[in-house]
């Protein structure tokens, strides 16, 4: 449906750099990065509002590297959802089918048919000001999608909702892209939000794209520290491959044996070990050591109680801190109840477990 080949864009003191990227006929593609990583530039060039200095941009097979954005024909909705204050819902939705000079009758029975897809129908005759936050968005959509676009692109739609309308709605988007079959370009900075609508992800970095794939590829096997730090992954152990493939982990005491062997290498190389949350196991089975990539005592100098989880704050005489996540339910099947300056077995579970090269 759409593609870009290292498209490139200088916007002052910001460059998008070289890009390329595809989505596919029906596809969800949700873009993750930090804030000023050049996401919205992306998409408004996509969009056509900015033109590229270099590259192309092919939606359905046809160039439209320097088309107008009106020809483009792409639905776009903003955080802010850009609704005309002085329009009822009904004149908002219908706008576009408006300029395009579709009848009267055909109007009506768009927006109608629309209005009660997204469930909006008892709301058509009030004015933007009197809608809440997610009605708004749920209008914004409406009139994006009522022109049957070739693609919709979602600038942080949900980010200025409160949680529970946030969840209807991301549960809504989930609808709209299995029932329509629409394309769907989302921007976000939530993470939840992106796995539970991404059918792929990419990983946005000062204008450039540095990781794509499957969320829970990406997940597993991220490709740096950055994309680890960007998922939500706390726990990075400095460690060093010895000659032959052996592993020595830094900061968890002096003279730690090798704990595995990799593969064999050369010269010793410094690394970082990328440690999920659900990898660190307290109390962790001895009689399986062989699931435990290394097993050390820590001291519990934290405890963070939250709605259905508690986070908990480990330290080693070494000097290395980590932090693990427990559920209720996992605290209650613990042997006993953690409590601070409490000194307890904690393993490093292989399972999740992966390595980078050291910055």
């Amino acid at each position: 449906m759409l593609r870009l080949e290292r498209v490139r864009l200088q916007l002052g003191n910001f460059t998008l750099s070289h890009v390329s990227l595809k989505v596919g006929q029906g596809e969800y593609l949700v873009l993750v990065g930090p804030t000023g990583t050049g996401k919205t530039v992306l998409l408004e060039t996509i969009a056509g509002l900015h033109h590229p200095c270099s590259g192309q941009i092919f939606l359905k097979g046809m160039d439209v590297t320097h088309m107008p954005a009106e020809k483009r024909h792409l639905g776009v909705v903003y955080q802010d959802y850009a609704l005309f204050p002085h329009l009822t819902v009904f004149d908002n939705i219908a706008f576009g089918l408006k300029l395009k000079k579709k009848g009267t009758r055909e109007i009506s029975r768009t927006v109608s048919k629309m209005a009660q897809f997204l469930d909006i129908r008892t709301i058509l005759k009030r004015r933007p000001r009197l809608l809440s936050g997610g009605e708004r968005q749920r209008v914004a959509l409406a009139r994006a999608l009522v022109l049957d676009p070739h693609m919709l692109l979602l600038d942080e739609p949900l980010s200025a909702l409160d949680r529970l309308t946030r969840d209807r709605l991301r549960g809504e988007l989930k609808r709209i892209h299995s029932e329509l079959g629409v394309s769907i370009l989302h921007i976000t900075h939530d993470l939840s939000e992106a796995f539970f609508l991404a059918d792929r992800l990419i990983v946005m970095k000062n204008g450039a794209i540095i990781q794509e794939g499957n969320p829970e590829a990406i997940l597993k096997r991220p490709k740096d520290r950055f994309v680890a730090e960007l998922l939500g992954i706390e726990n990075f152990i400095p460690a060093r491959l010895g000659a032959g493939g052996q592993l020595f982990l830094k900061g968890l005491g002096p003279g730690d044996p090798p704990v595995f062997s990799a593969s064999p290498t050369e010269t010793e190389k410094a690394i970082c070990l990328i440690v999920p949350n659900w990898a660190i196991q307290l109390f962790p089975d001895k009689n399986n050591s062989d699931a435990y990539l290394a097993m050390f005592p820590m001291t519990i100098t934290g405890l963070e109680r939250a709605q259905g989880h508690m986070k908990i704050h480990l330290k080693h005489t070494g000097g290395e801190r980590l932090r693990t996540t427990l559920s209720w339910r996992e605290m209650n099947e613990l042997p006993t109840n953690p409590a601070l300056g409490q000194e307890i077995p904690v393993g490093l579970n292989r399972k999740g477990i992966h390595w980078v090269p050291a910055d």
